[in-house]
């Protein structure tokens, strides 16, 4: 029995473009975080309008950044969390030693601070940043430029609860 090859290649390419139409739709795979988490500009206008900013978020881990690890929400925006006092800390090289990036962890630390860019003489933003601490100035804050400074105290690898296929 001699199948037609190109009923065999039309029968597979329908088989492809059901089974990606049903991923389209969300159907098969959840996130880890989910789309309705706070995210960070979220978080700074809650700061302005409370004065309280969250010390607990579920975010993505970039990298390493010197002694900070860098965390990023949906959005791109990124968060520092201070993992180790210096380069020969140790302990704390140990502490950070499983974060993988691109991998989704629920972080925890104290807020220290945060990077401000401020504006120069011609209205443009300063690719140097200065460094702030808190209480936090709500109108610095809230821009969207601004990067949120921790001290990491906790951390651990959210896992998702479904089965991907």
């Amino acid at each position: 029995m001699k199948i037609n090859m190109n009923v065999l290649f039309i029968f597979l390419l329908i088989l492809f473009c059901e089974n990606s139409v049903a991923q389209s739709k969300g159907e098969k795979f959840i996130h880890s975080i989910s789309l309705s988490e706070k995210r960070i500009l979220e978080g700074k206008n809650e700061f302005k309008t409370k004065g309280q900013f969250p010390s607990e978020w579920k975010l993505y881990f970039k990298s390493k950044q010197g002694d900070f690890a860098v965390f990023y929400d949906w959005n791109g925006h990124e968060m520092f969390f201070k993992y180790r006092r210096n380069k020969f800390d140790v302990d704390g090289e140990e502490f950070s030693k499983n974060l993988i990036a691109g991998n989704p962890y629920l972080v925890r630390g104290e807020w220290t601070g945060y990077y401000y860019f401020p504006l120069d003489e011609r209205g443009r933003r300063k690719a140097t940043y200065e460094v702030k601490k808190i209480p936090a100035n709500p109108v610095e804050f809230v821009d969207p430029n601004t990067i949120p400074v921790f001290k990491l105290s906790f951390y651990t690898e959210i896992q998702s609860d479904h089965i991907l296929y």
